[in-house]
């Protein structure tokens, strides 16, 4: 995790990668993990994907795909009215409340302490994640190899400890 040193001291963290299919967590106490607290869930940015496309047809009658979806969400240029926009909008919100409350269910309030956010769907959902007012300090972590430098590091570190 490239923010571990801004991190390492602090008494809880947790560390939501938000990807494809899943959501995975785990907390940091005092820069070590707790195994006791991580998980995976099964909501990842497919799903949304998927929910926003079946609604835009039955709302529409209109075909998206998931490149659609992510220029919407990413305010790249696209041809798209106020009525898609505001679906893919609300259904992105809905989706990141509907996960904060997946965390909740399982006694993980991202309000206290830090939160670090990693993977692509944390990219694609950062306004929906800070426009949701349930995460109080939020890190996230933009380049979207995180995961594969994170590897790299520690297949480094242990070829030194051999």
């Amino acid at each position: 995790m490239p923010v571990y040193n801004q991190i390492a001291a602090l008494p809880k963290v947790t560390v939501l990668d938000l990807g494809g299919f899943t959501a995975d967590y785990l907390a940091i106490k005092h820069g070590q993990a707790d195994l006791s607290v991580c998980d995976t869930l099964e909501h990842g940015v497919i799903m949304l994907y998927n929910q926003v496309i079946a609604r835009i047809n039955s709302d529409l009658d209109m075909l998206l795909d998931e490149f659609d979806v992510d220029a919407i969400l990413k305010d790249e240029p696209h041809e798209y009215g106020d009525d898609v926009k505001r679906i893919v909008y609300d259904s992105a919100q809905t989706f990141i409340s509907d996960l904060f409350g997946k965390l909740r269910e399982r006694s993980i309030d991202l309000r206290s302490g830090k939160t670090v956010f990693v993977g692509g769907g944390s990219i694609l959902l950062r306004k929906q994640i800070e426009a949701s007012g349930k995460v109080s300090a939020p890190i996230f972590v933009d380049k979207i190899s995180a995961n594969a430098k994170g590897y790299e590091m520690l297949y480094k570190a242990s070829k030194v400890r051999r």
